[in-house]
């Protein structure tokens, strides 16, 4: 409500921002700890994304842009799965951005990575690779998360003695 100009209700701004500052920049975090959250996450997407940059550089594909929307948890766990991942809020229309590029003197392809997270746009520093970072050690650094068993097999229960529970049936009011 505030970033569309309208008043807050007065109960909330006892808690709201301050100390639910904290919170709002760790929920993301939480919802991708480890590596396996973020391989069920956002492996399928960085696989896609990984084998068009591929595709790419082996001169298959002609189209030059392409453009997904998502939500803004996503898009936090996009950034924490190619390690680019700082807490903070992710403001509505939050934006990433990759580019492939080929150097023109050498023909190698790099990644740069963009955030745009309110109104300025913000060139990211790759840990362990800088702001270009060579397109092999990009798609290696994040491999772990990419799957390469199916969603079923992916999905499946760790605990044997696991049961599915029955589909809830609610009854439509008379």
């Amino acid at each position: 409500q505030r970033e569309y100009g309208l008043k807050l209700p007065e109960f909330v701004t006892e808690y709201f921002p301050e100390k639910m500052q904290h919170i709002a920049e760790r929920s993301v975090t939480y919802n991708t700890y480890t590596r396996e959250m973020l391989k069920i996450k956002s492996g399928p997407f960085v696989k896609k994304m990984f084998a068009e940059m591929i595709e790419k550089r082996k001169r298959k594909l002609q189209r030059k842009l392409y453009i997904y929307a998502a939500h803004d948890w996503t898009m936090g766990s996009l950034m924490a799965a190619v390690k680019v991942w700082k807490p903070q809020p992710l403001h509505f229309a939050v934006t990433i951005i990759f580019e492939l590029h080929q150097n023109q003197q050498t023909g190698d392809y790099y990644v740069q990575l963009y955030l745009r997270n309110r109104s300025c746009v913000e060139l990211l520093d790759i840990p362990g690779c800088g702001t270009k970072c060579p397109l092999d050690k990009f798609i290696e650094m994040s491999a772990d998360i990419i799957p390469n068993e199916t969603h079923e097999e992916r999905c499946k229960p760790i605990n044997p003695d696991f049961k599915e529970p029955p589909p809830l049936v609610v009854e439509s009011p008379k």
